[in-house]
């Protein structure tokens, strides 16, 4: 037999390692740091894991999540499973989405490869793995990303499909499920069938041939995508009438039919800038007004995207402008203008777009070093040179400028850190470093349940006992046989005669994170101490209320009721005698 190895398997041989190495570097992207970046439980995530998919786990399967103003109930299914593996804490709140993140990188890959070849691929696939916009979803407990492997494996088999020569049923068949499948996802899916139908028409238009041998597979893909679609949209109609999520974002629509298409435009002209000018404006998902790329790949973007308009009558050139279009289009008429959440499926062919101006570039660079009479082996080289500057240049400092500004600068910004109660993170990060504390009050952000679920996620204990209470209105402690612990945030701040107190009264014991403070307060609790018109009130041990609480004391701060024009502050001092009963909490 002879040693020499196939040559065929040689040349496979890089290209396996490249995805190799491409898909182990973006893994660790995108679980590496989470308890960092993002820097602490968001809203959106709680509902999802605690109602949404907490309302799966406890058996209930919904069509439609009529919560949280209308969820496609794919991601919640199947977060609902994985968090009943792994808890809902950082990991399991979060590894779905990384896994998706990851699944849209390796079917970005595989998608351009076949649109455009494997350089394209490469440099698509690699931009996309170090996104600031690819990271934010893959590393957040939000549906979004879940449409984009499915939108980009049904492109794959349309695309695969439209280049097949024999007959390819079951790829139309294929593509069908995995439409359906994609709108019960999020609702950008909605184009999908959208695109197909556009695609479509332009080939009735300009090829007929391929219309004549496609249209039957394309009706079929969309009928099928339609069909499982169908019991949700019953469940939509039936139960609210309308989409309330679409309802509620579609403000620019509903001044157009009003005769005013001023918010449209604005909104078109602030979603196309983007990805070079604008950006999107909120803090939750991005820096605001922090473009998708930088200049040079802003311009790579739109180079790209010229290419396509003005090479339209080649399918693979109009499928890549209508692709982009589409996924943009949510944006056009939807608030807030330029929303990395709303334009999520036109993610993954910005990229590609930016990839195949860098190819054309390449490509025309050899043209024009031949039409000056360089030889060829000159103009090659000269195409060769081009490209790996530019890909190079492209790849390395957008990933720059995208890690160092996901990891480092976006989760240290004071609104982000309050938005995402990163407080409460660090809160939970030392309760479980100090074994010894197991009774504690909080002060809480907000009245609803959202802090107390931030801090369940984070707490990796099952003796800690907290107390939320909003500092604004009230001082709390928790009788631990000792002095209390209670822990203050920047955000609220206490009120006037609270602060007083706290500071003539509590010990600080240091800071927990940035912006939280340890407090301990003395047992006994002395309203005399604070500037009162009149004393506290010993009252008698039957002043106790049927819910459980007794009243202990009172004291007007700052003037008294009997003083006309003055303004009064009626501080009183309860103790829960008896467990209180709460009414049931709820989580929508």
């Amino acid at each position: 037999m002879s040693g020499r190895r196939d040559p065929a398997k040689r040349s496979t041989a890089p290209r396996w390692l490249f995805i190799v190495v491409l898909l182990l570097g973006a893994w660790t992207l995108r679980v590496c740091c989470l308890e960092d970046a993002p820097p602490g439980w968001r809203d959106d995530e709680l509902i999802n894991i605690s109602a949404l998919s907490g309302e799966v786990a406890a058996g209930s399967f919904p069509l439609y999540f009529l919560g949280a103003s209308g969820h496609e109930p794919l991601y919640h299914y199947v977060h609902a499973a994985v968090l009943s593996v792994l808890g809902s804490n950082v990991l399991g709140g979060h590894l779905l989405s990384a896994a998706l993140g990851l699944l849209s990188i390796a079917l970005t890959y595989v998608l351009a490869s076949r649109l455009l070849g494997r350089q394209a691929a490469t440099i698509a696939s690699l931009g996309l793995a170090t996104s600031f916009w690819s990271l934010m979803y893959s590393r957040i407990a939000l549906r979004h990303i879940s449409v984009l492997p499915l939108a980009l494996l049904s492109f794959y088999l349309f695309w695969r499909a439209h280049q097949a020569r024999g007959r390819s049923l079951w790829t139309y068949v294929a593509l069908g499920v995995v439409m359906g499948l994609a709108l019960h996802t999020y609702f950008a899916s909605r184009l999908l069938p959208l695109i197909l139908l556009i695609f479509l028409l332009y080939l009735l238009v300009f090829h007929r041939g391929r219309f004549r041998r496609e249209w039957r597979g394309h009706l079929l893909a969309v009928g099928i995508a339609l069909t499982m679609a169908v019991p949700m949209g019953l469940t939509v109609v039936t139960s609210v009438g309308a989409d309330p999520r679409v309802a509620e974002l579609a403000a620019p629509l509903r001044d157009l039919r009003m005769g005013n298409p001023r918010p449209l435009w604005e909104n078109t002209v602030q979603t196309i800038g983007m990805f070079t000018t604008t950006g999107d404006p909120e803090w939750l998902y991005n820096l605001p007004g922090r473009p998708v790329f930088n200049v040079l790949g802003g311009a790579l973007l739109w180079l790209g995207a010229a290419i396509c308009v003005i090479r339209w009558r080649q399918p693979v050139y109009f499928f890549l402008v209508c692709w982009f279009a589409a996924g943009l289009a949510p944006a056009f008429v939807s608030v807030p203008p330029a929303s990395l959440s709303h334009t999520i499926l036109a993610q993954p062919v910005a990229y590609v777009l930016a990839a195949l101006a860098i190819i054309d570039l390449r490509s025309q660079a050899a043209r024009l070093a031949r039409k000056a009479g360089w030889d060829e082996r000159r103009a090659r080289r000269l195409g060769t040179s081009l490209f790996w500057v530019l890909a190079v240049a492209f790849l390395v400092t957008n990933a720059y400028r995208d890690l160092r500004d996901y990891f480092v600068v976006w989760p240290r910004q004071s609104l982000v850190r309050f938005l995402y109660r990163a407080d409460y993170r660090d809160i939970a990060r030392y309760l479980d470093e100090r074994s010894d504390l197991v009774e504690v009050a909080v002060g809480s952000t907000l009245l609803g349940p959202w802090d107390r679920l931030a801090l369940e996620a984070d707490i990796g204990r099952d003796d800690v006992s907290t107390r939320l209470f909003d500092p604004q209105r009230a001082l709390v402690w928790v009788d631990g046989g000792g002095p209390a612990i209670v822990f203050l945030t920047d955000h609220p701040r206490p009120g006037p005669p609270l602060e007083t107190l706290i500071e003539m009264a509590g010990e600080v014991r240091g800071r927990v994170g940035r912006t939280a403070i340890l407090y301990e307060m003395p047992a006994a609790i002395h309203l005399d101490s604070l500037d009162c018109t009149m004393p506290a009130l010993e009252l008698l041990p039957e002043a106790r209320f049927g819910n459980g609480l007794e009243l202990m004391g009172l004291c007007w701060e700052g003037g008294s009721p009997a003083d006309p024009g003055t303004e009064a502050v009626l501080i009183t001092v309860w103790r829960v005698a008896s467990p209180l009963d709460h009414p049931p909490e709820t989580v929508v």
